[in-house]
């Protein structure tokens, strides 16, 4: 009776925080779009903290000092940043916290493994932030991608006689996201009175583009020594899109490379489980005992990291 009691109150912490969760996303809706909106033009430099230019609740204010204190908090906050969810991160640390104690109060009330519940958590903890951090590779791939065909809208538009803001407008206006929306970002700052080399800063760090961070040295040599801006990124544009076909034939001659790294990778996991659906019991010695339970780990983690170093080592950078 206890421990169904104690059961019910466990899992009535996920439940009650999914409802207070969703209460402060439905009242905090409203002033996330007007921070996504006000963010562009409250733009700092790359060394300096962001400032929000809404007024935080004094709760809100407490949970973020706390929040402040954990660490590896930058790399996180970068990485929402990265993938447009940069209003969320007290929402995200709340999610983590919760898988990594979800599985050792569980292990607690039933007398369960101990070590598996925080190997549990941890593994469930890491899962948003592989997800996360796949959205941001896929975000910036997709605007690496974009990009040359925006440089070629900017080019036409400045060549039919328009001006740099217009083009940075005919971008944000007609290429879809990401590249669209980023582009709307640096028109704001423009219209705050930052030229355009300055105003590609920001973005060529959150997406992390040599392309276009390419482009934004080409726009500071083209305002220090004079010139066409157009016939400029024309040739500028010529060289991004000569890099990304370099990119994709790499990508075609290492393909036999990263097959066979996710082949031998995934071997290991095949046998152990083909194994034991062959001989039931075969493997009991790795978890009953608590020597195999070493072993165990040990091979769990020297298998990550081979799957690390192969993928490095079929990884090429243009």
């Amino acid at each position: 009776m206890i421990k169904s009691t104690l059961l019910i109150g466990i899992l009535a912490v996920p439940v009650m925080g999914g409802i207070i969760g969703t209460r402060i996303w439905t009242k905090r809706r409203e002033q996330g779009n007007i921070a996504a909106r006000l963010a562009p033009w409250a733009s700092q430099p790359a060394k300096a903290e962001p400032r929000s230019l809404l007024k935080r609740p004094e709760w809100s204010s407490l949970n973020w000092h706390f929040i402040k204190t954990i660490p590896g908090i930058d790399s996180l906050k970068k990485l929402l940043n990265e993938t447009g969810f940069e209003n969320s991160l007290n929402t995200f640390v709340s999610l983590e916290i919760g898988l990594l104690v979800f599985p050792i109060l569980l292990a607690l009330t039933f007398e369960l493994n101990f070590a598996g519940a925080i190997f549990a958590g941890l593994v469930l903890a890491i899962i948003p932030i592989a997800v996360l951090k796949r959205k941001a590779d896929a975000l910036q791939a997709k605007f690496c991608e974009q990009l040359p065909d925006a440089i070629d809208l900017m080019i036409a538009v400045l060549r039919s006689g328009h001006s740099v803001a217009q083009a940075v407008k005919a971008v944000a206006q007609e290429i879809p996201n990401p590249c669209g929306s980023e582009f709307e970002a640096i028109l704001h700052r423009m219209n705050l009175g930052q030229p355009l080399s300055e105003s590609l800063i920001l973005s060529a760090q959150r997406f992390h583009s040599y392309e276009l961070d390419l482009i934004r040295r080409a726009v500071a040599i083209q305002i220090e020594v004079g010139g066409s801006l157009a016939e400029l990124l024309d040739k500028t544009n010529a060289t991004l899109r000569e890099r990304l076909k370099l990119a994709r034939q790499l990508k075609v001659v290492t393909a036999q490379s990263r097959l066979s790294a996710l082949i031998v990778g995934l071997l290991p996991i095949v046998l152990a489980f083909g194994l034991n659906i062959m001989s039931p019991g075969y493997l009991q010695y790795l978890i009953a005992d608590q020597l195999g339970r070493g072993l165990l780990c040990g091979s769990i983690l020297l298998e990550l990291i081979g799957i690390y170093v192969m993928r490095r080592m079929s990884t090429m950078k243009v």
